[in-house]
């Protein structure tokens, strides 16, 4: 009797269990199938971290790309912000920064005069280009060395450092400072890193809040692209995330933000 018993216990703990193994996250090797799919469909070869809360940080696809040093593009404006902000090159998120004349027939959205918010969402080059100038080379070097971010060169010219090409980041640096930047561990004040990621701040669903910022750089067919964030609230852990793209010629920055929230949604960090 009693080894029927035993027998009867395990078959109703394996029931009771199967509903969690069913629902457990995939495997690395099944994560990266995955990824490599997502990227073939998308037709750009590239590299995926990301970083759980309390957690190391993980390559989901192509471990050699997510080392390669490159330029950080618009995404170096996260760090460009911080620093304006605390040396009070820009007084607050509210203070409009003027248009200065320049056309840019291809993204007009830049002509004219916005506040932090805005510029982030935009990227416009005429405002952080006008940041960058009032920090100077000087402060801009100071920051990026004493934060640790990339390589720590900054090159001659501060509105041209982010694409200049001596200023470089890796993928695996990238997910390094954002996860930083989401746990408030840089050397920058409270109010400082809350202003900075407020106008980060993408969308929010189900209490589940997106943040990210964008950054492209293609000259004479070679360059790269980014995506770089995290999701926070609900009850899923916060995960930070690095999505990066090799270009030969120009991608479509809506179709790299869907590629990267379907590698979230297919990690479990976003529905």
């Amino acid at each position: 009797m009693s080894r029927f018993i035993r027998l009867c216990t395990a078959l109703v703990v394996l029931t009771m269990l199967s509903p969690a193994l069913s629902a457990a996250p995939p495997t690395k090797a099944a994560a990266a199938s995955t990824a490599a799919a997502r990227f073939a469909d998308y037709g750009h070869a590239g590299t995926f971290l990301l970083q759980r809360d309390g957690a190391r940080p993980q390559t989901l696809h192509d471990d050699a790309w997510a080392a390669t040093p490159l330029r950080p593009a618009s995404t170096f404006k996260v760090m460009l912000s911080l620093i304006a902000l605390e040396t009070g090159a820009l007084r607050s998120a509210d203070e409009v920064v003027k248009w200065d004349g320049k056309p840019y027939p291809r993204k007009p959205e830049w002509q004219k005069d916005m506040a932090l918010r805005e510029a982030m969402q935009t990227s416009s080059e005429n405002y952080f280009g006008t940041l960058a100038t009032r920090i100077g080379h000087e402060r801009l070097a100071e920051w990026v060395k004493r934060v640790g971010y990339g390589n720590g060169r900054v090159g001659s010219n501060p509105p041209r450092v982010w694409h200049d090409g001596v200023l470089t980041v890796t993928a695996q640096q990238q997910v390094a400072f954002i996860d930083r930047l989401r746990r408030g561990d840089l050397p920058f004040s409270a109010n400082t890193i809350a202003t900075v990621k407020a106008a980060m701040l993408d969308s929010e669903t189900d209490g589940r809040r997106l943040y990210g910022k964008t950054g492209t750089h293609l000259d004479n067919g070679t360059g790269n692209a980014w995506w770089i964030g995290w999701v926070e609230g609900g009850k899923a852990p916060a995960t930070s995330f690095v999505l990066g793209v090799q270009l030969k010629k120009m991608d479509d920055r809506a179709k790299r933000i869907a590629l990267g929230k379907q590698l979230l949604r297919d990690a479990g960090a976003l529905r």
